[in-house]
């Protein structure tokens, strides 16, 4: 099989897992299953990133890093409010250690993955300079500040749903400025560290992932938005 028609396959079967997932959330009698199984829903993201793929042993490592760093960031953000705001985890992320669910770290990667891969190919697009130091800095600022406006760009569609399905709630049901901020800025020092450490060649499904995940939610904040 070649790349282009694996990678079409593979999508193929991201759209129907996200449909159904979709429709499983929207659906009152299955949304208690389906919120239950959010979990599976990472996992699956993270096989089919890597399905087919070989990732290099700095991406592993940078990785892992950045999974153990994120968990103890949001660990104790979510203990002493300092970081994000006043929030508290559901039960829809699995289970948890410190009132942090396990997984967290994990979707942390795959984000900034994700995001760090979509940013290297909009550089693509910028028509070619000569190659130099000032050239080699001005793309590592614009991977690291595109891949964290990325990043709040995906929170501002994930945070409606993510209350809405039992993934973290906010104090008074308000999304404070400063998880944003902090979003932003714990985006852009992983960021730096990928791109210092840990990046690859093109991974080709990041880009489809990214966007089916992000209309994914888009669509459950537009159907909540609706409802009577």
């Amino acid at each position: 099989m070649t790349e282009e028609k694996r990678i079409r396959e593979s999508t193929k079967i991201l759209l129907w897992v996200y449909g159904v997932g979709l429709a499983g959330m929207l659906l009152p009698f299955t949304r208690e299953l389906f919120i239950k199984i959010t979990p599976l829903n990472l996992l699956f993201a993270v096989a089919f990133l890597f399905y087919g793929e070989k990732p290099a042993l700095r991406v592993i490592i940078t990785g892992s890093v950045i999974a153990v760093a994120s968990f103890l960031v949001e660990a104790y953000g979510v203990n002493t409010g300092e970081i994000f705001g006043h929030y508290t985890y559901g039960k829809a992320l699995g289970p948890a250690l410190l009132n942090t669910p396990l997984i967290i770290g994990l979707n942390w990667f795959l984000l900034i993955y994700c995001t760090n891969v979509i940013s290297r190919q909009i550089w693509s697009l910028i028509p070619e300079r000569e190659p130099g130091r000032l050239t080699s800095a001005l793309k590592s600022l614009f991977i690291v500040f595109a891949g964290s406006l990325l990043m709040v760009l995906y929170d501002l569609f994930l945070e409606p749903a993510a209350m809405r399905l039992d993934m973290w709630s906010w104090e008074g049901d308000r999304v404070p400025a400063r998880n944003y901020l902090a979003w932003f800025l714990f985006s852009a020092l992983f960021h730096s560290v990928v791109r210092l450490w840990g990046e690859e060649s093109i991974n080709r499904k990041a880009l489809p992932l990214f966007a089916v995940q992000v209309i994914f939610f888009a669509v459950i904040d537009l159907f909540y938005f609706l409802a009577p």
